[in-house]
């Protein structure tokens, strides 16, 4: 859109809304000033036009800033219209069902995936991800999974900006490790996880297609790895996320007959 029709108070007003993350999920007056490089004064009407709009709350004694549930709203608001979250969810709890462990819906942004759509096991022992969680694509399965079909100049552009740390022993530290990882998961259909992220974590994944072939999520089957082995993940629990993924993706109305 053209820059004449830029709202630069708009603009500072959502951007105080993104200041705030998981790790800083309430932030002073002096905080959210420095972050924007505004003064205070500008900064803090701002904050009180949130306040009396309701997306944000202040907690009189620490006198800090955090999203109210109004901005909660919003958010599952944005994931209940995304197509692919309304189609998948009674696919991922069929599969529950059947495997017993927790299964995710995650999409990518930038060099992160988000995950849209969780449901949970009954074991006491499982993987609590909420919605909206987001990791370092480059450790998880389903980030994996969604770099492996992007085009060659997006991965560039999600390798340049990744921070490759290594997470345990086992975590791809480099984008070359990374490229040929890829390419085996391509040539799979699957990818897998285990013990990168955290040394007590596996999970495997599989792509969702759109009607056109475009990979636009992943679905992955993620476990404590002392209930599930290596060779439990591929043999057993691969074949049935890459059955799941394929009937999602049917559904959005992807044919593979049409590209074979």
């Amino acid at each position: 859109m053209e820059s004449t029709y830029h709202v630069e108070s708009l603009a500072r007003g959502l951007a105080i809304l993104s200041a705030f993350s998981e790790d800083k999920p309430a932030l002073s007056l002096t905080n959210i000033s420095r972050r924007l490089q505004l003064n205070k004064t500008t900064t803090y009407r701002l904050l009180c036009t949130l306040l009396s709009l309701g997306y944000l709350e202040r907690d009189e004694q620490t006198k800090l800033y955090r999203p109210s549930l109004e901005v909660l709203r919003l958010g599952f608001v944005a994931l209940s219209g995304l197509e692919v979250r309304q189609i998948a969810t009674p696919h991922l709890r069929q599969l529950v069902d059947e495997v017993q462990e927790t299964v995710n819906l995650v999409v990518l942004d930038q060099q992160d995936v988000v995950y849209i759509d969780r449901v949970g096991s009954k074991h006491m022992v499982s993987i609590y991800r909420p919605v909206g969680s987001r990791l370092p694509a480059y450790c998880t399965s389903s980030g994996k999974m969604l770099l492996a079909h992007l085009t060659p100049d997006h991965l560039e552009t999600v390798l340049r900006a990744t921070t490759w740390t290594p997470l345990t022993d086992k975590t791809i530290t480099t984008p070359e490790k990374l490229k040929e990882t890829l390419a085996i998961i391509r040539q799979q259909g699957f990818a897998q996880s285990y013990g990168e992220m955290l040394p007590e974590l596996c999970a495997v994944a599989a792509p969702v297609r759109q009607h056109d072939g475009q990979v636009v999520a992943a679905i992955n089957i993620s476990a404590p790895a002392h209930r599930v082995s290596p060779e439990k993940l591929i043999d057993d629990l691969a074949p049935q996320i890459v059955k799941t993924a394929r009937q999602i993706s049917r559904s959005l109305g992807y044919s593979p007959e049409t590209f074979a």
